[in-house]
Order: structure tokens, then C-alpha cells, then sequence
């Protein structure tokens, strides 16, 4: 039965690479598809003896339909399925995957057994209206107002960890966002997310404009049981990129919710032969200053975030060297520190360019925490993964 979920599975992705050409011609320059097919062979270590294989499937499907010239629609699915170790002894896997945060459940587990979990979502689906001055878009979108790499403190509607690296389209949000531009360097913007009362909600207003060189942005909203007020700014000092992004939450009246501030600074500089350097830091003044005894710490890097909460730890530092070696075979080196916490991962990656649309990475995740004076290994994660994109 298994095999037969992932014959659908390529036969979908087949039939969407081809279904271009096959479009009435009324259509074919209106609708457009768009995607990827990708899987992925993970191993993770716990300790010497012990080895747990696990295997992905991974596939995106996108549709664009431009009505006319100031209407288009969008609609984007992304379709799992897991098999192997890992699957086998989580049997709640079908129920943790099938958790859609929107307002619309757009998530399905059409398979859900022991040896296969079979997942779907449509993560993106929104229509767009746009002038010369106005766009509006209403649906379940992604909102970004993050300018710094690794931690976006002003991203309120979608924030996200930099560590889940095969997902980077990232969830989207039933929203409604309105945008005006005022020139070619500056906006306004109103976006909301409604929920059931306005402490379930979100909505908020950001200006972005350019002043000398530099991006700046201000914002001011609703987050849930807090106000948020954010400051956001890009600009070069010398060759290097600067970025800075503030936002403090102020607990509303009756709220039982603290009051906290999150700021990441960060710095970045490309080298003639394009080697590329980062460094950030973030602040989270309602992170932990000392050891956690939580047993799933590392998995909250990948759940438990927002724009409020964005790592665990009070003080997080991070650092990225990337470049290519040749033009088909590009690697990386990722390091977060949490201080406090003591945690340290590391992340090495290389990417292969096979051809056109097709490439192949091999990425490692390496975790310690620090007893005393000693960094010791809590786990070691391998992941093989081959991509085709259409």
C-alpha cells in the first residue's frame, strides 16, 4: 500500500512539470506551475550505540493564476511523507504533523500508519490586487518584516527557526495585508490575523522608507496579549552590512503575560572571491540565564518560537561562513551559541550542482552542552538530501 502514496506522489509532480505545455491556449499565459520534488535520508546518533535512520519525501506544488493585469490568485501545497526508524517509533508523528495554526484547517493526514505517514497542507493560498500605489492580499500568505538572518524580532506574523532548514518558504498565516506605496523607497502598511478575540489576534501597522543609504522601518500593533512597538534598520558601514531589529511587548491591561524585549544585531561582508561572513546576536529578555532541565530543549528551537520568544536562551550568538569551492559546489559553516543554556550546534553543509534544477546536499547537525569546562556531544544529525526543482 505504501508504495503506492509515493507512485501518487510522482505522478503528481509529473504530471505538474508537464501540465504547462498542456494548457489551453486561452490559458497558457495566464496560469503558470511551479515546485519541487526532494528526498531526504536522515541519521540520527544519540550515543554510540545507537543509530536511528529515518527518510523523507518532500513535494511542493505551486499554481499562479493572473486574472488580469491587477488580479492574482495563488495557491501552494506541500506534501510529506516519512518512513523508516524514526516514523516507526513515534506513533503520534500523523497527530503532531496534522496541526494547522490558521483559521481554516488546511492540513490532512491521509495516511497515518506505523511504517508511513503521509502529510499535506496548503501553507500558502491568497488573492492579490495591485495598482501603482495599493496591493492588497487576503488569504493565507507569508508576512515578512524581518531584515536580519538569523532572528527577526519585528517578524510578528511568522516567525520561524533558522535551524529547520529544508522548510524554507516557511508557514504562512491567514492574514489580510494591505500595503501603500508612497515612493519607490517607502510603505505602509497595515496587516492583520484575526482570531476569536483580540488576544488571539494580531494586527499591526509597519513604515518602511529610505533615508541616506540607510532602510529603516517603524512598527506598532497588537501582539495577542501585548503591544508590540519594533524598530527595524539596514544600512553599510564601510563594505559590511549592518542590521539591526528591536521589538518590546508590553503586557495589555489584566494581561498575565510579562513584558519583554527582543533586539538582534547583526553583521555581514562578502569578500571579492565571494566568501561570506555573518555574525549576529540576539537578546531575550525573558530568556533563560542558566541550565535548562527540559529534555526536548533543541526540539523547542523548532516549535516553541515566536516573535516574543525566538530562542530559549537570554544571550544567542551566531556565526555563518559560506562560499563556493567550485561553481557547482557551494559549503557553509552555521554555529549558534546559547549562553546560559550552554548549548553550542553546529552546522556544516555542502551543496552539490548536478545540473540544472537538480542538486544534492549533505548537511550535519552536531549538538554539545557544556559540563564545567567541557563541551560534550548530545547528538549528532546526518541528512542526505537530492532535490529537483521544476
Amino acid at each position: 500500500m505504501k508504495y503506492i502514496f509515493f507512485l501518487l506522489i510522482i505522478l503528481i509532480d509529473l504530471a505538474t512539470i508537464n501540465a504547462q505545455d498542456q494548457v489551453e491556449s486561452k490559458w497558457k499565459d495566464k496560469i503558470s506551475f511551479s515546485g519541487y520534488l526532494r528526498y531526504m535520508n536522515s541519521s540520527s546518533v544519540i550515543n554510540s550505540d545507537s543509530t536511528i535512520k529515518d527518510n523523507l519525501i518532500h513535494n511542493r506544488l505551486r499554481i499562479k493564476l493572473d486574472l488580469n493585469s491587477r488580479f492574482n490568485a495563488v495557491v501552494e501545497m506541500r506534501n510529506r511523507a516519512f518512513f523508516g526508524q524514526a516514523t516507526k517509533i513515534n506513533p503520534n508523528l500523523g497527530n503532531i504533523l496534522n496541526n494547522d495554526l490558521g483559521e481554516l484547517d488546511l492540513s490532512f493526514v491521509p495516511y497515518d500508519q506505523k511504517e508511513l505517514v503521509i502529510h499535506s497542507i496548503f501553507d500558502r493560498a491568497y488573492i492579490k490586487y495591485s495598482s501603482d500605489k495599493w496591493e492588497l492580499r487576503i488569504g493565507r500568505q507569508r508576512i515578512n518584516w524581518g531584515v536580519n538572518l538569523a532572528w527577526n524580532p519585528n517578524d510578528l506574523f511568522n516567525a520561524y527557526s533558522l535551524i529547520d532548514f529544508d522548510y524554507q518558504e516557511r508557514l504562512g498565516v491567514d492574514a489580510l495585508r494591505l500595503q501603500y506605496y508612497i515612493g519607490e523607497m517607502s510603505t505602509i502598511e497595515i496587516s492583520a490575523q484575526p482570531g476569536m478575540n483580540i488576544d488571539e489576534s494580531i494586527f499591526a501597522g509597519l513604515w518602511k522608507f529610505n533615508l541616506n543609504g540607510s532602510d529603516f522601518q517603524f512598527l506598532f500593533g497588537n501582539y495577542y496579549e501585548d503591544v508590540a512597538i519594533g524598530f527595524g534598520l539596514a544600512t553599510n558601514i564601510k563594505n559590511a552590512g549592518v542590521t539591526i531589529e528591536s521589538t518590546y511587548f508590553n503586557p495589555k491591561n489584566n494581561s498575565k503575560t510579562s513584558e519583554g524585549l527582543s533586539t538582534s544585531f547583526s553583521v555581514d561582508y562578502s569578500t571579492k572571491s565571494g566568501i561570506y561572513f555573518n555574525s549576529s546576536f540576539l537578546f531575550n529578555s525573558l530568556g533563560s540565564t542558566k541550565k535548562s532541565t527540559d529534555d526536548n530543549l533543541f526540539g523547542s528551537f523548532l516549535t516553541d518560537i515566536s516573535a516574543k520568544r525566538l530562542m530559549p536562551s537570554k544571550l544567542t550568538y551566531f556565526t555563518q561562513v559560506s562560499g563556493n569551492f567550485t561553481p557547482a559546489i557551494n559549503g557553509s559553516m552555521t554555529i549558534f551559541h546559547m549562553k546560559g543554556e550552554e548549548m553550542l550546534l553546529i552546522m556544516p553543509s555542502i551543496t552539490y550542482e548536478i545540473k540544472e534544477n537538480l542538486d544534492t546536499m549533505l548537511l550535519a547537525q552536531l549538538i554539545y552542552n557544556q559540563i564545567e569546562s567541557n563541551f560534550n556531544s548530545m547528538g549528532v544529525g546526518i541528512f542526505l538530501r537530492c532535490a529537483y526543482n521544476f
